[in-house]
């Protein structure tokens, strides 16, 4: 979850028109109000656990946001989802690439035991890179696929530096579910700033006047 996280975050940094355009909006290009993510409900990503709405609260918080929510097809129905039908032109592009275990030397015994766990990394790394070139180098659908590989020391946010609340803002503002989580501002000023979209402005004002009424 936390690798998810960091993805996210990097996502948003990377200078690139298309993930602009997807992202952002506005003069001062700020994250757009509204943030939907669609997951294949694995135990990294799963809309229930609570790294994954830990994560989500962080993002929330961080990018001032009206709604969040991050959902996933019911068993059976994977296919449906929108990542797994772009992991095919993905896995075309390694037929025929070989990836050797021992770029800068090899770092197992003659049992194929790891003797060497920094140069295991390091030749790990050197084969990241690798994959992460093909992969640049893809388009698909007309937009340009961004691959890099990132250690494994720096693949995670930091958990202590995760934005949080307390369990009531938590029950005052999330709601989850065996498929579904969702993060909402609430209309009591004192709490949450004001909406930067119309979307909660009109749901807050028909249905909750402050955080108690939630």
């Amino acid at each position: 979850s936390y690798a998810h996280g960091l993805d996210f975050q990097r996502l948003l940094q990377i200078k690139i028109k298309e993930f602009d355009e997807i992202t952002k909006c506005g003069v001062n290009m700020l994250v757009k109000p509204i943030v939907i993510f669609t997951v294949d409900g694995g135990p990294d990503e799963n809309p229930r656990y609570r790294k994954v709405i830990e994560v989500g609260i962080h993002n929330f918080l961080e990018y001032n946001l009206d709604a969040l929510f991050i959902a996933c097809n019911a068993p059976g129905r994977s296919a449906y989802n929108r990542v797994e039908r772009r992991m095919a032109p993905l896995s075309k592009e390694l037929a025929g690439v070989v990836l050797p275990h021992d770029s800068y030397g090899s770092h197992l015994d003659a049992q194929g035991r790891t003797i060497d766990k920094e140069l295991e990394k390091k030749n790990f790394g050197c084969a990241g890179n690798v994959l992460a070139e093909i992969w640049s180098s893809v388009i698909i659908d007309k937009y340009p696929v961004v691959a890099e590989y990132i250690p494994f020391e720096n693949s995670e946010l930091n958990a202590s530096s995760l934005s949080s609340k307390d369990h009531t803002w938590f029950s005052q503002h999330v709601r989850t579910s065996q498929y579904f989580t969702q993060i909402i501002k609430c209309k009591d000023g004192k709490c949450c700033s004001k909406p930067r979209s119309s979307y909660t402005a009109e749901i807050l004002s028909s249905t909750y006047s402050t955080c108690s009424d939630w």
